[in-house]
């Protein structure tokens, strides 16, 4: 299985910073699954969603109708869950010269895009109380891009409040997901954890300093 370095370190980070004991990269859903939403349901929950996109986000569904197609789309990069049945989920996006899927809009409404899938799915397979939590995380945005994700997230938290979104960019990236795993790479021994390795050896070398980093 492929794994991008964005993905080892959202692995890493829900084991190690949130501290959930399960967790799988590239995660899908199987077919043979159980759904706690019927097809019916599941097309009826996404009708509704997407009416409520679209009065402030026209075209971020276009091309999608059905529910069921939507979540057969559907690959989250980074799942866990904790000992207490909460469930993490994290999207990385590492983009060197910035986050960009096409113009700045497209980039905007595709994030949204994914955002709204992954809560469909949890919605899909998990009952109602679960405790969810989701993550987009990109280390460098540009301004512009950066202005539409965070009225996209604070559109996400008036909507949908009872999931804790967080938008991890530029700053929050370092400060909020790369930092709080660089101070516990020291305790951790697993050589299947590519970046921790990394970081590690970057350590070792004299190479990391995100102290100073701007």
């Amino acid at each position: 299985m492929k794994l991008e370095i964005g993905e080892s370190l959202g692995y890493s980070f829900l084991r190690h910073v949130e501290g959930c004991w399960l967790v799988q990269a590239n995660w899908k859903a199987s077919y043979h699954w159980p759904r706690l939403l019927n097809d019916v349901e599941l097309d009826r929950e996404f009708a509704a969603i997407r009416r409520n996109v679209e009065r402030d986000f026209q075209g971020a569904f276009r091309g999608t109708t059905k529910g069921t197609t939507f979540l057969r789309q559907a690959e989250i990069d980074v799942v866990g869950i904790r000992l207490d049945g909460g469930i993490h989920t994290v999207e990385v996006a590492f983009h060197e010269d910035g986050l960009r899927y096409g113009s700045a809009d497209e980039t905007v409404k595709n994030v949204l895009k994914k955002m709204l899938r992954t809560m469909l799915i949890l919605r899909a397979y998990h009952p109602e109380d679960t405790e969810r939590h989701i993550y987009f995380a990109s280390p460098r945005v540009t301004r512009g891009v950066q202005g539409g994700l965070e009225q996209v997230f604070a559109w996400l938290y008036r909507e949908y409040p009872v999931i804790d979104w967080r938008l991890l960019t530029n700053n929050g990236f370092r400060d909020q997901f790369l930092r709080p795993l660089r101070e516990r790479t020291h305790q951790v021994a697993d050589t299947s954890e590519l970046f921790v390795r990394s970081l590690q050896l970057l350590e070792l070398m004299g190479r990391v300093n995100l102290d100073n980093a701007e």
